[in-house]
Order: structure tokens, then sequence, then C-alpha cells
């Protein structure tokens, strides 16, 4: 699809009618009205609602709204950097990388494989599952996601390549200044917890690693859920709950004195760092920060 077609259904779904479309998009309403009858009849697919005065958007259209409006802004953003790069002579490399890995090793990465004088570095922070599907569509050149280390090693499509870059631990961590309360409860067998959903890698990992191995020692109860191991960590070092996190994550906060690491008790799940491209590649950005990233230290 032309990239002024996907900016028309932006500008008609931003105005909700043809007329202020057409003005958003700088043209005169009858020659709007013709580029969006002439994409429907190339589609196949009503994009406009006339059975109404005044027409706009039809239901089709807004129920593909937050995809069309994504892939406008990742168009913009293709060319943004295409300009750029021809301007500035700077390569542009896109990774993507979980979340908890982009916040506990953003710097650290970008150090690794950036050469200022030559490539922009673009870090794009997401869930697992969107990392993956980022590097399938080829919208980023390299993602960076956890594996558990205990569990067996997928096999990798043909058209991918991967390397383990680095190790992590994923550790229950609670507010020090909680202590004594958390060792009441503990001995009671009172466990309370910042869970993760079921659906995202973080949670799933609980659910298979620590939760049935705690099962008939304490009474488990989560307090509260966040998708994010950010927010999970403060709010377990303001005593809400026990969270487990990424160690990398929480170093800092333990290295101040700040959180208590407390695997003994509860258990920690072991993790690879996993590096993945695609196999074929001709981008020397890609390639030079690949093997930066696969080099030791």
């Amino acid at each position: 699809m032309r990239i002024d077609w996907i900016e028309d259904l932006v500008a008609l779904l931003d105005s909700g009618g043809v007329a202020d479309a057409a003005r958003l998009r700088n043209v005169t309403q009858p020659a709007f009205s013709r580029r969006i009858k002439t994409l429907e009849d190339v589609l196949g697919i009503e994009l406009i609602d006339r059975s109404v005065k005044p027409s706009g958007p039809s239901t089709v259209l807004r129920d593909r709204e937050a995809e069309l409006r994504k892939l406008a802004a990742e168009q913009r953003l293709l060319l943004s950097d295409m300009r750029q790069e021809q301007s500035t002579g700077l390569r542009q490399l896109v990774i993507a990388s979980q979340h908890a890995i982009t916040t506990s090793m953003g710097t650290h990465i970008i150090n690794s494989v950036a050469e200022p004088s030559r490539t922009h570095i673009r870090l794009r922070s997401a869930n697992r599952d969107e990392c993956e599907t980022l590097l399938i569509r080829r919208q980023v050149a390299i993602s960076l996601t956890y594996r558990i280390k205990s569990e067996p090693v997928t096999e990798l499509p043909s058209f991918l390549l991967e390397a383990v870059i680095g190790a992590d631990t994923l550790i229950p961590v609670y507010g020090r200044a909680f202590e004594n309360d958390l060792r009441s409860r503990l001995d009671q067998g009172d466990l309370r917890i910042i869970g993760y959903p079921a659906d995202v890698f973080l949670g799933a990992a609980l659910n298979r690693h620590i939760l049935p191995a705690l099962d008939g020692r304490y009474a488990v109860s989560v307090v509260t859920e966040t998708g994010l191991s950010t927010a999970a960590l403060q709010l377990a070092q303001s005593g809400l709950g026990v969270a487990w996190v990424p160690e990398a994550l929480a170093q800092p906060d333990l290295n101040r004195g700040d959180l208590i690491n407390i695997e003994a008790e509860l258990g920690s799940i072991a993790m690879d760092i996993v590096a993945q491209r695609w196999t074929t590649t001709s981008n020397l950005a890609t390639l030079d920060a690949w093997t930066r990233l696969i080099t030791p230290n």
C-alpha cells in the first residue's frame, strides 16, 4: 500500500469526515473523494460509510484504527531515518529489546554497538513477543530478549541467527525498610507478591518455575499486577509485596541497601540474554553491531 494512501486514511480517522480530511491533506474535497474511491476499488473494501450524512470512516476502517496509526508512524520514522542517513552520512540501526533489558542495560548496549561517527542507534523497548514480531517483519535489525536457561531451546527458523550475549537472574526483592514485617509474615506462611500478567514473559516464567515450588509452603496472594518489571521493582521497594525482577535491574537498589534479595528462601530463575538477527543481511551497520554484541568485552 502506498504511503500517501495510509496518510489519507489516518487523516480521515483524525477528522471524521471527507471535507475536513481533504483540508488536512491540502487537497480539494472532490480530489480527496476520488483518491478514497480509487483505494476502495483497489482494496475491495468500503472505507467511507456513505449511508449517513455527513459521511465518515467506515466501521472496518475504525476497527483497524490503531494498526493504521502504528503503520503510518512507522512509515514516517522510516522516511525520516532515510533522509537523516542521506543528509548526515550516519547509518541507521534499530534494535528491539525487552523492557527490562532496555532499562537495566540500554546504555551498555548502545555503547557496545555504536560508532558515534558512523551509526545512529534507536533502541525500541517492547515485550518479548513484540520484539520477535518486529524482527520477523524486519522492522528492526536485531532483537534482544530473555530466555530461561532450564527450558528446552526452540529450534530457530533457518532465516534467523542467534547468539547468547549475556546472562541475568530473575530474583525476588523487597524493601529493606520493611524486612521485619516480611520475615514475620513468611514465618506465618503468608507471602504477598507483585504479579505479572500470565501472557507476558515474566508472568509465564513465575507460573512455571516459581509459584509451583512455593505451593504448600506459603499462602500466596497477588497484591497487584503489572506488566513492567520497573513498576514491580518500585512496588516491592515500597513494601507492598515481593517482586521477581531481573537482577541487573535491581542491582543499583541492592547496592544502596534499599532492597533485599530473598532468593535463598523463595527461589530464582537463571536467564540468558539472546540476540537474534536475520541470517542474510548486507547492512553494514547490522553486521558491525552484531560483531560487537557477540564479542566478549
